[in-house]
């Protein structure tokens, strides 16, 4: 009995030595059987003045079903960045779990998005645990704020806070071609997404830190992002009305819902401009 229990532990041993060796020694790829939403990869053109993005996501989605499926090219002009925005999507009736991304105004009246994700293959869901062991490669995701928005508000069924950060438009124009520049070098050279280390959240607290360092100090939001807006408020980059859960509800998307949807498949712009007669 007792041989039997030592070649059993022996054997488990080696196999999670194999298990550990085969998950660190695994290499990101870009070329997969990826999900549809996140089928191709964004990556821009920067001619000083003017940069193009392209394989942005301008999908339209009823409350069961995508719309439409379009990919389309974007051309913006830094400086007509005239405000940035930050969005919160709730996971559950867990407040710690949320996903997080930004959007970029411009003076034309567009606006588009930019979210940090876990590229999935066709065969795959999302597990926060596979997610810290190499399961996923990283993808940065460029796309119509109507696309970003009505996925997870109709589509998902999601919640939704919009916030604008309390950012000048110097800072503004900076985050844009940091996120741009962090584009291109993901498009070159695929990394692997981790739940920790690389997610929707801290990759963008640390490409911030990186262009104007101690910003963003280390907090628990960065792994329990969840709490990210709330992170935002305490350093001042969200402005506050009130106590934080009244700043919340404000900020509160959600119960627009059914206004939102009838705007599903308009103009992009006209979505995002009324969105935005919707929140403080």
């Amino acid at each position: 009995m007792r041989h039997a229990l030592c070649y059993l532990a022996v054997i488990i041993v080696l196999l999670a030595l194999i298990e550990f060796l085969y998950i660190f020694t695994k290499k990101p790829e870009a070329d997969r059987a990826w999900l549809p939403e996140q089928s191709q990869t964004a990556y821009a053109l920067d001619t000083g003045s003017l940069i193009t993005i392209f394989n942005v996501r301008d999908w339209t989605y009823g409350t069961s079903t995508p719309r439409s499926t379009t990919w389309s090219t974007a051309t913006i002009n830094p400086k007509e960045i005239v405000r940035v925005w930050f969005l919160i999507e709730p996971f559950s009736d867990w407040e710690a779990v949320g996903h997080t991304f930004l959007s970029f105004e411009l003076a034309d009246g567009r606006v588009y998005s930019f979210s940090v994700e876990a590229r999935r293959e066709t065969h795959e869901t999302y597990s926060a645990i596979k997610g810290a062991f190499r399961e996923y490669e990283l993808s940065y995701q460029w796309g119509t704020e109507r696309d970003f928005i009505t996925r997870r508000l109709l589509f998902l069924d999601h919640p939704l806070r919009l916030y604008p950060l309390d950012l000048d438009p110097a800072a503004s124009q900076t985050l844009f071609r940091s996120l741009i520049a962090e584009t291109n070098k993901l498009a070159e050279e695929p990394r692997f997404y981790n739940t920790l280390s690389a997610n929707c959240t801290n990759v963008l607290a640390k490409i911030v830190n990186r262009y104007y360092p101690g910003t963003l100090p280390l907090h628990h939001a960065w792994y329990l992002t969840g709490y990210a807006d709330q992170y935002l408020m305490e350093v001042g980059l969200i402005p506050t009305k009130g106590s934080v859960e009244d700043t919340m509800a404000a900020h509160d998307i959600t119960k627009h819902k059914a206004e939102l949807e009838a705007l599903a498949t308009s103009p992009a712009q006209d979505f995002s401009a009324y969105l935005r007669t919707l929140v403080p």
